[in-house]
Formats: structure tokens, sequence, C-alpha cells
């Protein structure tokens, strides 16, 4: 099965994700093409590398993996394909390669190698020749080894022992205007040693947390965490949307203050 799933902040109003799918399936007609998401707020690679990070594992080994976040198409790009924890990664490196992959050191990865009579070639095409190397097995025909991977700084939780708090930020809001944020549920559960807490965030003051489920709870009428799908602590509040009640937006700081 030769499987390729799509990510990226193109939307899907306009007809430029059927247009790429078009000319995949045009090279190689068996593929399967899936959509992860085309919803990604533009440039924001780090709430890819998030969703993508929590979704790719759901599919079958060798399935490639499309990055098309904040791709600028220069003639000048070059992708880069990553191998990975039994997956393929393609993407040019803009530095969501530095925030997607925990372990670092298990990561392969080979560049598109330019040359004097491919480097006018638009960036789409050479992201097609590399798909088409990936499932013909000649990429390193196609590319030469890259380890130089461009930094971006990852906003991570952390746990402030003096001030007895966890600090974390909103990663994601979903169709449902429930924030993700990007606490692990072990962490926090961990931390939360006598079950009273009381959460802020950034943008609403007013707006403050005390209760977590493990489960979606419809008796509870304010905010609350619950356990999300991903692992991570997910602000919910039964039949509203409460990102738009709270004035909240991805980016946000949240703080956990434990009695």
């Amino acid at each position: 099965m030769k499987c390729i799933t799509l990510i990226s902040d193109w939307k899907i109003r306009d007809p430029y994700i059927a247009m790429f799918k078009g000319r995949i399936l045009s090279l190689i007609p068996e593929a399967t093409i899936l959509d992860i998401t085309h919803a990604i707020t533009p440039y924001d690679i780090e709430q890819t590398a998030f969703i993508l990070q929590n979704s790719y594992s759901s599919f079958p080994n060798n399935s490639l993996h499309i990055i098309l976040t904040a791709t600028s198409f220069s003639t000048f790009d070059l992708p880069v394909i990553a191998f990975y924890d039994n997956h393929a990664f393609l993407s040019t490196d803009n530095g969501i390669f530095s925030i997607l992959f925990e372990k670092k050191e298990s990561v392969q990865a080979h560049q598109y190698q330019q040359i004097e009579e491919n480097k006018n070639i638009p960036y789409i095409d050479k992201l097609l020749e590399m798909i088409q190397s990936y499932f013909n097995q000649e990429i390193e025909k196609k590319t030469v080894p890259y380890t130089n991977f461009r930094f971006s700084l990852k906003k991570d939780f952390y746990f402030l022992e003096k001030e007895n708090k966890i600090s974390g930020r909103i990663t994601y809001i979903d169709s449902f205007c429930n924030a993700v944020t990007n606490i692990p549920i072990s962490f926090f559960k961990e931390k939360n040693k006598n079950h009273k807490f009381t959460a802020r965030i950034s943008s609403s003051p007013y707006f403050k947390i005390t209760n977590f489920f493990d489960f979606y709870n419809g008796k509870e009428e304010d905010p609350y965490f619950v356990s999300n799908r991903l692992g991570f602590l997910e602000i919910t509040m039964f039949q509203a949307h409460v990102a738009t009640l709270g004035g909240m937006k991805m980016g946000d700081e949240i703080e956990i203050f434990f009695e």
C-alpha cells in the first residue's frame, strides 16, 4: 500500500490541494492520499508539528507524510525527506524537523540533490520527484545525506517547584472550540497530588478552571479540564464554545497553580 498523508495551511476553499493530489495520482495512480488537516494557522509550523506528532502513528508503517505548511515554493528551496519511527516525512526544512521529532538521534534524512540541470525546476516538481523516488525505493539516487536541521524554538511546558505551578500554552483549538494545551495528562496528574488547583489563561484573566475529568462531563456547568484522546489537557465546557467565550487563542499561556 502506498499511503500518503497531507498536512498544510492551504485551507480547502482554493483548488491547490486538489491540483497537488492530481499531480501525485498522475505519477502514482495506485497511491492512497489522505488529508490530516489543511486548517493549520498560516505559517504555524509548531501547530503543524503538534498535530503530526499525535497523528502519524495512526497510519501504516512506511507511510509518506507530506508537510506543506509555510512552503515558499521558491526554486531555491530543496525538499528534505526524514525517516523516523518507520515513517517518512517530506518537507522543506523551515524549522519543522527540529520540533517534530522527539528522538532526533533516530532520524535519518536526505535532501534533494541540486545540480546544474535541475536548479531552476519549481519546488513542487522537486517534491513530486522525491515522492516518486521514495515509492520506487530510489531516494538515494535523488538526494544527499542531510544533518544540519534548521533550528526552531519550541515553546514547552514546565513545572516551577518554588511556585508549585505548571506553565504551558494553548497549542490547538479544535472545530468545537475546545482549547488543547501542550501539557500532557500524565505530567498534570503527577503534580496534582491533592486534586486542588486553579488554572488561568493569559488572555482571559477573569476565566478560571478548577476541575478535571477523565471524560466529557455533561453535568458540569463551568469550564473544566478533560483528558483528550491525544493525551493532553483540554479545556472544554458542556455544549459551549469555550475558546470563544473565554477569548482564548493559540499561543496563549496557561498557568496551573496547585494548593
